[in-house]
């Protein structure tokens, strides 16, 4: 990306910079999001508005030259960003709230202060592949030493934003079973190959590609971090409610789908069903806010699946009832109710863990449980 505007203050009003986040939403991202939904790419002009209102930066520490709001900000504005856009604010979470913070909680100091500020600044985009690192069996990327540098060889398997992106944080294996993060350009010649763009049935123009890595050599300059397989899955637990704001801004774009219907057709009942829907969608969000901040309380892990799960469970829910409620015309790609439902699928796999996948199922199962025993005599 071209170097954008300074980003706001440090340490700037919650409150002014959640507004930032609904004006920037409403103006520019509602309004070409069907069309930014059938896309090669995110729009630039997208992600230049983001970085100019400093949301490229907002979980970056305000040392680094970000915002440093509190998680909570960073999960309401993500909230906001998905329910006007899903693609954008999906790419704006890759950058802004993982791997900037990923990269500012790491143990490199020198690493820190030389990439942080541009990536807060929007200068360079960043984006993260590091899911396979949670895939059982033998594993996806390698890195072997190679003096007092490594290599890494081997298929990262997932890619949001390539085309995009300047750099990617990337994760793999060592040969005595730690994880190991580093940074690198996504310009790295041949070491890096990069699939055709992945044909998604969800969020497409996220330009996600898969990456063969071919011996790319990284010094000790771009390491992030070195955990072990228990500190990788405390991250993955502590880190599970973030995504859960995509989740809950699809229900509140869908649930506000159903009141504008419901207005236009003086009907009663669709009205009531949206506002369930709003209500259901605050109680999630305080039940995810109430535990995101307290990883290490006790219960937090069984709480935070469940919170989780109930989020990904109530945008799918949602979601599907805004595309009943339009009828057949929902099934045009060019209609937002079947753009909300795909993206509530897709968010119902982000940040997937086995804990949270086998809770979203019985969750789903429970519900069909009771509307069955409901229509018992």
């Amino acid at each position: 990306m071209s170097p954008a505007s300074p980003t706001p203050p440090a340490g700037a009003d919650a409150l002014a910079l959640v507004e930032r986040a609904r004006e920037l939403a409403a103006l520019v991202l509602a309004p070409a999001a069907n069309a930014t939904d059938q896309a090669d790419s995110v729009p630039r002009e997208h992600l230049r508005a983001l970085a100019d209102a400093g949301l490229l930066g907002i979980a970056t520490p305000a040392r680094y030259g970000g915002l440093g709001a509190p998680a909570r900000v960073a999960r309401e504005v993500l909230e906001i960003l998905a329910g006007a856009c899903g693609v954008t604010a999906f790419v704006q979470m890759q950058h802004a709230t993982a791997a900037c913070p990923l990269i500012a909680r790491g143990d490199n100091e020198a690493l820190k202060e030389r990439a942080l500020p541009r990536l807060a600044s929007g200068e360079r985009l960043c984006t993260v592949g590091f899911s396979h690192v949670r895939r059982p069996g033998p594993p996806m990327v390698r890195i072997e030493p190679d003096g007092d540098h490594v290599r890494l060889h081997g298929t990262v398997p997932w890619l949001t934003g390539h085309g995009i992106a300047d750099d990617a944080v990337i994760a793999g294996t060592l040969p005595d079973g730690r994880l190991m993060y580093v940074l690198t350009p996504l310009s790295a010649g041949d070491s890096i190959e990069p699939s055709p763009p992945l044909r998604l049935s969800a969020m497409n123009a996220s330009a996600t590609v898969s990456l063969t890595l071919r011996a790319l050599r990284v010094g000790p300059e771009q390491v992030i971090a070195t955990v072990t397989r228990e500190q990788q899955a405390a991250r993955d637990v502590a880190g599970l409610l973030t995504p859960a704001a995509l989740s809950l801004g699809a229900a509140g774009a869908a649930a506000a789908l159903l009141a504008s219907l419901a207005e236009r057709r003086g009907d009663a009942q669709l009205a009531g069903a949206a506002r369930a829907l709003e209500d259901e969608r605050e109680a999630a969000r305080a039940e995810v806010n109430a535990w995101a901040d307290r990883p290490e309380a006790e219960g937090y892990a069984e709480h935070a699946v469940r919170a989780r799960a109930w989020c990904v469970e109530l945008g799918v829910r949602a979601a599907h009832a805004a595309v009943a409620a339009t009828g057949g015309s929902a099934n045009r790609l060019d209609h937002a109710a079947q753009r909300l439902f795909r993206e509530a699928m897709l968010y119902s796999l982000t940040a997937q863990t086995r804990d949270l996948q086998a809770e979203t199922v019985q969750r789903l199962l429970g519900r069909g449980r009771g509307a069955t025993d409901g229509a018992r005599p």
